[in-house]
């Protein structure tokens, strides 16, 4: 199965496309660009790359948040034009979800951990898993202040993605920085073996879930099971 992975929920634009030998090529764009202008380019690129062509994948998996509501549209918006345009089911998972699929053992046995991606400002986006990587609390916005206080670094330590090693500074916590391209490979083993489950993406609707209302942001794209 030849799966597109796209993620543009924050400055960046990331494409990969896991292959049917689980071979992963990856594409990314400068942060300095527009997503907008440069997402056709980039999964165009990582087509070129893996040698598989837009007929031959079989399914897209795009990142729903949390992040500015822009990006993230512009990622959803490209994923089912794709889509809809070539009959492919379309399935979504959000960015800090994504951080937290493991298919080893990378993950601490003796301590839970938190997925983290910047927000505005000294604010980040925050979801808490425990070493299984299971859920333990829903996607939050805090401070990097408040950080510390709502997760002990004595308890938990920190995943972040690898373009965003440079604005996330928390010297604190034990840091995992993990690449795109690794996230998508584990994601598919992931997949493959049946460990986890995604929705498929229907539409976007603005506050729709209790924890969307708590982050009071714009980063929700409602998904169906």
């Amino acid at each position: 199965m030849n799966t597109l992975i796209i993620d543009t929920t924050y400055e960046s634009c990331s494409a990969s496309i896991v292959d049917n030998n689980m071979h992963c090529y990856y594409s990314f764009n400068d942060a300095n660009k527009l997503q907008s202008e440069t997402i056709t380019e980039v999964v165009f690129d990582v087509i070129d790359k893996s040698g598989v062509s837009l007929r031959d994948i079989n399914n897209i998996i795009v990142t729903n948040g949390p992040g500015n509501f822009t990006s993230i549209r512009v990622g959803v918006s490209f994923a089912l034009g794709v889509a809809k345009g070539i009959s492919l089911p379309l399935y979504s998972l959000s960015s800090l979800e994504l951080l937290s699929i493991f298919s080893d053992k990378e993950i601490s046995i003796d301590k839970k951990f938190i997925s983290i991606m910047p927000s505005r400002a000294e604010e980040f986006f925050v979801q808490a898993f425990d070493n299984n990587g299971n859920r333990i609390t829903d996607i939050l916005k805090t401070t990097k202040n408040d950080l510390e206080k709502k997760f002990s670094p004595e308890e938990y330590f920190a995943v972040i993605n690898s373009l965003q090693k440079e604005i996330i500074h928390l010297d604190s916590f034990d840091l995992i920085s993990r690449s795109f391209k690794d996230m998508s490979l584990d994601l598919m083993f992931c997949l493959e073996k049946k460990k986890i489950k995604l929705n498929k993406l229907k539409d976007i609707n603005y506050f729709s879930e209790p924890a969307a209302e708590k982050v009071k942001s714009s980063w929700y794209m409602k998904k169906i099971k």
